[in-house]
């Protein structure tokens, strides 16, 4: 999912809308803080803090919520984002006791009421899998190669100092209008998919006592708008924010978002990095080629030791989609059943020996001719948008410190010149090309 923005679909309210241009819009130890104090509260019974009656009121996943970019890619082979609304006082700690799924990446985010992350001390708002301290006894599958499951605890305090393990900043200000929110990310789950990934148990201590929440037994409630977002999706209850219209670069240019965009509205995952391009559908005879190198990555579904050598990033994925207000991934319902969507993950995209990729987009109708093409990955048009705008977005998901050719390392936002010069020969390169010059001369016949 596009980790700038989520959003309940057809609903009034939202968390995150995010404008990208006039014509593409992305609606667009003993002392560590995660052992128990020394004086450990007394559990309680009573009722739980106003806005805080359950654990994790609500899970966003493609097949749930197809809007702002979900990394839709299989049913079993995807994303989810769990959300639990956060309201605190100055004095309040919450505690997070859960297990290593089985996934290829996870991580916990914290952001204010406006979807910003809490980056004050010195903190960048989130804890990474290979961070996570386990508990005694256990083994963080991130850290040391093992299996999944070992235990780990967390907190979310006000009094947060870098350094501390296993901490995480509480957001300040928080009320039941304006909550804040922790984000729990899980990419690439094993096996069982999302349904087998444990969500953490949270108990919210105040003063001397513990409330532990129970477990929601949905996770579908809807979120409250943060505020400083605009647009179709609702407004927020304070002063109505407006942005300056931004630099739309050309058609099939790929460019990066402004970080002032990235950092402050609608819940950006700090480890995710985009580049992204817009294209108009072409005529029906015509297909879009897009090709360039692939980084290297973590490949399949459980946990390893990060950071790993010779590996440039955790994850990667190329997303088609639709350039309505909700910017959903392409989903075409297919006529045996199942659902074609236009993302493919690094491991579902052919490779050739040199470790380049080759998209072809085009119409379900033109898949036969794509997929006879060797060495193709095909990504459909959809088929219900009326909408002829669309929306190219790569991601590169922890970044590797070694590699310097990720989105990631662009400064200049909205110049496709900059993205090139950083990324190389990572760098994507988008051309329209007729089906007939595809099938007979293959993807190179298309760069000339």
């Amino acid at each position: 999912m596009l980790d700038i923005g989520l959003t309940r679909p057809g609903r009034g309210r939202a968390v995150g809308l995010i404008g990208v241009g006039a014509a593409i819009v992305l609606a667009l130890s003993a002392c560590s803080s995660s052992q128990p104090p020394n004086s450990a509260p007394t559990a309680s019974a009573g009722s739980s803090p106003p806005g805080m009656s359950c654990a994790w009121p609500t899970q966003l996943d493609p097949q749930a919520d197809n809007s702002l970019v979900p990394d839709a890619v299989s049913v079993d082979s995807t994303e989810g984002v769990w959300i639990q609304p956060i309201v605190a006082s100055a004095n309040t700690r919450i505690v997070l006791s859960g297990h290593f799924p089985d996934a290829r990446y996870a991580s916990f985010s914290v952001y204010t009421p406006s979807g910003g992350p809490v980056t004050s001390q010195g903190f960048d708002g989130s804890l990474d899998d290979y961070q996570i301290a386990p508990q005694p006894g256990s083994v963080n599958p991130w850290q040391r190669t093992a299996p999944p499951g070992g235990g780990f605890t967390l907190v979310i305090r006000s009094d947060a100092a870098p350094g501390q393990a296993n901490t995480l900043p509480m957001p300040p200000g928080t009320t039941n209008q304006r909550p804040g929110y922790v984000l729990y990310r899980v990419y690439a789950p094993g096996r069982g998919g999302l349904s087998a990934v444990p969500l953490p148990a949270l108990t919210v201590q105040q003063a001397t006592t513990a409330h532990p929440l129970p477990p929601c037994r949905q996770h579908h409630t809807e979120l409250p708008m943060m505020e400083g977002t605009s647009g179709a999706a609702g407004r927020s209850s304070g002063t109505p924010t407006t942005s300056p219209r931004p630099i739309t670069p050309p058609q099939l240019a790929f460019y990066t978002l402004p970080r002032s965009v990235l950092s402050s509205r609608g819940s950006a995952n700090a480890d995710t990095a985009y580049a992204v391009a817009w294209l108009v559908r072409p005529r029906a005879d015509k297909v879009v080629v897009v090709t360039g190198k692939a980084p290297t990555f973590v490949p399949g579904n459980d946990p390893s030791p990060w950071p790993a050598p010779g590996t440039d990033v955790r994850y990667w994925s190329m997303c088609l989609l639709a350039g309505t207000a909700r910017t959903p991934a392409v989903a075409n319902a297919l006529p045996g059943g199942g659902i074609d969507y236009g993302c493919s993950a690094d491991e579902a995209t052919t490779l050739d020996s040199a470790g380049n990729y080759t998209y072809v987009i085009g119409s379900e109708a033109q898949r036969a001719a794509i997929s006879g093409v060797p060495g193709v990955t095909f990504l459909p048009f959809a088929t219900t948008q009326s909408t002829p705008l669309y929306v190219l977005m790569l991601r590169n998901m922890l970044v590797s410190t070694t590699f310097a050719h990720s989105p990631r390392d662009v400064t200049q936002a909205n110049d496709p010149g900059a993205v090139a010069a950083v990324m190389g020969p990572y760098y994507p390169h988008a051309v329209v090309c007729p089906l007939t010059t595809l099938t007979a001369g293959g993807p190179q016949a298309c760069q000339h």
